[in-house]
């Protein structure tokens, strides 16, 4: 039923998709079997591929029951741990299908899709954005047993602080992803997709251009971006019995001032994207510092809602003229590597005002009970910001 899904898939993109030119000095040809993607997905992520498929015969079955056994408990710890009740979160403060948001921004995500699609399931489009290099789709068929296995341990590795925590560790995430044969976000975005119940439909590498339009680049480009050009990869992918496609975009981008300075079209592309949501957790209390201005106000302008914990955008930005608040969980100040973040005015909201319950712990305080999540709406009747962010032009 899948592969007649892809295959209908197929025919329809071929029949409606405007695809972006390829970028100058491209190849054309992709390096990876497009019919292998989804079942590459699966083994990265510790499930079954289709018993037909060629990567079968790859595969050392013992290995990869090794890597099934290993990572699938794993991912049944968080589900009863945290993820079911996240997605339930989800559902409450959103609604179903077409009333939930549509076009959700998720800057300094890293390659975090588990919790993006956890609670924004029914998003149709979504941009992520971290200093994690954007890597290359694995192509299991060119790699010996030995290889897929010590890469899939690897894989294993890089995954074990946001399964244990919720949140990757970017230092260590960064070193460990250039370890692995399995290099950048790519193969983690892959692997949170498929856990997620989705089906990988197909991939493009990106180069998001100074002129703010997108072309289709190649392995070498993406990962040697020509100067003012920020790398990306897109992941077309669909719920298996939906006929509807969905598209993750991840850019590999410094947004603190100085690095928008130098890729201006990233403010205009997050602007032309529209996002109706904007996602923050464990965001290192960036957007608390001056010089990551230009993102914050970016978020500030063209958010219709913003969910985050204490990490994202300082509580005092969001003006009670312009922003509805609601506060969930509990706010007891940052762990001790941001001690300097502390926001009196939020403390002051969470003890004052009626703070819903928080059922699971998520970002730097993951612990049940410890956590805090605020959903701050913007008012219909409320006035702008300020002037529109700066281009930069």
């Amino acid at each position: 039923m899948l592969r007649l899904l892809i295959a209908m898939g197929l025919l329809l993109q071929a029949l409606t998709a405007s695809a972006a030119p390829l970028c100058p000095g491209a190849s054309g040809a992709a390096p990876w079997d497009q019919s292998l993607l989804n079942d590459t997905a699966r083994v990265l992520a510790g499930l079954d591929a289709p018993l037909e498929s060629s990567l079968a015969a790859a595969i050392d079955p013992a290995e990869l029951a090794r890597h099934r056994a290993t990572l699938g408990k794993s991912w049944a710890e968080l589900r009863t741990r945290q993820l079911d009740a996240v997605s339930a979160f989800g559902v409450s403060l959103f609604g179903k299908g077409s009333r939930a948001p549509q076009h959700v921004f998720y800057p300094f995500s890293g390659p975090d899709a588990l919790y993006l699609v956890s609670l924004f399931p029914d998003a149709r489009a979504s941009v992520l954005t971290g200093l994690e290099p954007v890597g290359a789709v694995p192509v299991l068929a060119d790699l010996s047993a030995q290889e897929i296995e010590s890469s899939l341990a690897e894989l294993r590795k890089s995954l074990y602080a946001i399964l244990s925590f919720s949140f990757f560790r970017t230092n260590d995430l960064t070193v460990d992803l250039k370890r692995n044969r399995f290099v950048g976000v790519t193969p983690v975005l892959f692997t949170f997709m498929a856990q997620a119940g989705y089906a990988i439909f197909d991939v493009r590498y990106v180069l998001l251009a100074p002129d703010g339009k997108l072309c289709q680049a190649d392995a070498a480009q993406v990962a040697k971006p020509p100067a003012a050009h920020l790398p990306g990869v897109e992941i077309e992918y669909f719920a298996p019995g939906h006929a509807d496609f969905r598209k993750l975009t991840y850019f590999a981008a410094d947004i603190g001032d100085g690095g928008l300075r130098k890729t201006p079209q990233y403010l205009d592309y997050i602007h032309d994207f529209a996002p109706d949501a904007t996602y923050l957790k464990s965001a290192s209390y960036l957007m608390h510092k001056s010089y990551f201005s230009l993102i914050r106000k970016l978020i500030l302008d063209e958010s219709e809602l913003v969910l985050q914990d204490d990490s994202g955008v300082p509580h005092g930005w969001f003006r009670p003229q312009l922003w509805q608040a609601q506060l969930y969980g509990r706010y007891k100040g940052p762990i001790g590597l941001f001690r300097n973040w502390y926001q009196h005015d939020l403390a002051e909201a969470y003890a004052s005002g009626d703070p819903e319950p928080l059922d699971f712990g998520i970002g730097y305080q993951h612990r049940k009970n410890q956590s805090n999540l605020v959903l701050y709406r913007k008012r219909a009747d409320g006035a702008s910001n300020g002037p529109a962010s700066p281009r930069l032009r």
